[in-house]
């Protein structure tokens, strides 16, 4: 395991070691027909079987063994998208990400894909776990009265494993579920990684993931006659609301959208690895595109 001193980042020692190197050893490569079908059907049980569980009583998710397992599944898949056109991505998987509500997000993902702008990639990723959260907490709610607060809890939930599968959910956990995974919502929106230190191939497996659960989510509509209906988005129509923090000495940015419906970013710490997402978030909200909000503090 590497030591502190081994490592230059904001990700601790065993988290930069799981995102930036463990799925990324040398392994067996991966057919991509064992993966998906020529007409994009996403193959759940060879992407479950990665899966790998504790020995002890309680069973937990062997994250390490697991991300090592996924590794060349998410290269194969990686790869495979890179031999797309944007009309064949739009063809195989755009009618599966209908059901997150934010069809034009996960398509314009597939270009940050083969893009060489790290700082949009992750920026993507970040809008991308948001609308895959969003959108979960919709296909929750065909059970329950009431959504999880939390994205762990959502993931953990037993209406989410009765629609999906309990094994789906658990390759979801590896990804971003468990701060013992490699949680890239977290990592990103809390402000620990740079742009950088994610590597493109799980971008890539998160978009057919997503695609994959679409398609789970049809079977399960049609057995049952049920109807996904989205939650209305939070849309900021007050400046004033968003200044209710009781911040002292700090510096207060916000770059705001009236009547657009939104993202918000709300990172504590910037530091020269991470500072290039917020020079692009800045960019996005003076474009309209959602809304960001920055706390600077001085030393």
């Amino acid at each position: 395991m590497p030591t502190a001193s081994e490592v230059s980042s904001c990700l601790s020692p065993d988290v930069h070691y799981m995102v930036c190197k463990l799925g990324l050893e040398e392994g067996e490569k991966t057919d991509i027909g064992n993966i998906v079908s020529p007409t994009g059907i996403v193959s759940w049980d060879v992407i479950t079987a990665c899966i790998v569980f504790s020995e002890t009583e309680d069973r937990t998710i062997d994250y390490v063994k697991s991300v090592r397992l996924l590794g060349p599944v998410c290269e194969a898949v990686h790869l495979n998208l890179l031999s797309l056109t944007p009309d064949q991505f739009e063809n195989l998987y755009g009618f599966w990400f209908e059901w997150t509500n934010n069809k034009k997000l996960f398509l314009e993902g597939f270009y940050l894909v083969t893009s060489s702008e790290i700082t949009s990639v992750a920026l993507g990723l970040m809008k991308l776990t948001s609308c895959l959260e969003r959108a979960l907490g919709d296909v929750h709610l065909l059970q329950s009265k009431e959504c999880p607060f939390l994205f762990r809890d959502l993931l953990l939930s037993e209406e989410l494993a009765q629609i999906f599968g309990q094994s789906v959910m658990d390759v979801l956990c590896v990804f971003v579920g468990s701060p013992k995974s490699l949680n890239l919502r977290n990592i990103l929106w809390h402000g620990f990684a740079s742009p950088q230190e994610i590597p493109l191939k799980y971008f890539s497996m998160l978009l057919l993931l997503t695609a994959g659960l679409g398609q789970l989510l049809q079977k399960t509509l049609y057995q049952t006659g049920c109807t996904l209906f989205h939650r209305a988005p939070f849309i900021f129509t007050q400046l004033d609301e968003l200044l209710v923090f009781p911040v002292t000495n700090a510096t207060v940015t916000v770059i705001y959208c009236p009547g657009c419906t939104l993202f918000v970013q709300n990172i504590y710490l910037w530091n020269r690895k991470t500072v290039r997402i917020k020079r692009k978030t800045s960019a996005c909200g003076s474009r309209k595109l959602y809304v960001c909000i920055f706390y600077t503090f001085p030393h």
